[in-house]
């Protein structure tokens, strides 16, 4: 399982590198493809829980966020993307009357939170990477930082780990390993400091621990979907990591994050 995940490391991350400076059409295609394949994931957890997700509502909803994100102009954008959120929640409430009886509004709120989850959280991915000339660099930044503390989690877990974090989600997961990536994402925001600087070091300190704690908060969200379903990865897409949830999970809450960090407190 190890060296499945090194392989697949090895092949994805400099695949995802380069097209992530690509940023355009590239860029929003594998972006709809993760979020189409994550979304099916997910309909396959619930349908575990006894869940029947409306197809349309579910993909429809989540693939339509990031193209917003990505066609709607810069500077309206936060307002549009409100229209768009109000619009889908609408959609949904009214699928409640349209869809009578044959989905629940259980259902119905389940489908409009799993897009959201999905859709909205890796919308993050575009605005960051169109955050002016630096975009790029910003997005790098944030891939390598949630890649290192996952790494470091996992193998400081392996080799250091005896207090569990939290048992009953991820059995696995010890918080020797969550320091362990912590510092690693730490020490390796500092080395981009010290290439390209972002803010002060106190900035880019914060900013590694918040991109850090909350790629563990993605994660373990993700294993208490998998533990009620009762299955152990979301997928198999991936060889060594699962499916896409299971690698992307810390992504979707790590992007908005910085996304955040980046807009409200460094470039406000």
């Amino acid at each position: 399982m190890l060296a499945k995940r090194i392989i697949t490391a090895i092949i994805a991350i400099p695949l995802g590198i380069v097209i992530a400076y690509e940023g355009k059409l590239l860029f929003l295609a594998v972006i709809l493809f993760i979020t189409a394949v994550g979304l099916y994931e997910l309909r396959n957890l619930m349908l575990r829980l006894n869940l029947r997700l409306p197809p349309l509502l579910l993909y429809g909803n989540g693939i339509l966020f990031p193209i917003a994100v990505y066609f709607l102009p810069g500077s309206g954008q936060a307002i549009w993307l409100y229209v768009i959120v109000a619009c889908s929640l609408l959609l949904c409430l009214t699928a409640i009357i349209i869809g009578f009886p044959a989905y629940s509004p259980a259902e119905i709120g389940v489908s409009y939170l799993g897009s959201s989850y999905i859709g909205i959280l890796i919308s993050y991915l575009l605005l960051i990477r169109h955050m002016g000339p630096d975009g790029f660099f910003y997005l790098l930044f944030l891939l390598v930082l949630t890649w290192t503390y996952d790494s470091g989690a996992y193998f400081a877990g392996i080799y250091l780990g005896r207090h569990f974090l939290w048992p009953a989600l991820s059995p696995k997961k010890t918080l020797e390993g969550v320091a362990g990536g912590l510092l690693l994402s730490v020490g390796i925001a500092l080395v981009f400091q010290r290439w390209h600087p972002i803010g002060t070091y106190f900035d880019i300190v914060a900013l590694s621990l918040l991109i850090g704690a909350f790629s563990q908060v993605g994660d373990l969200v993700e294993s208490a979907l998998k533990r009620m379903a009762g299955v152990k990865d979301s997928g198999t897409m991936i060889p060594g990591h699962g499916g896409v949830l299971d690698r992307f999970d810390g992504l979707l809450f790590s992007a908005p994050v910085a996304y955040l960090y980046l807009k409200l407190v460094l470039f406000r």
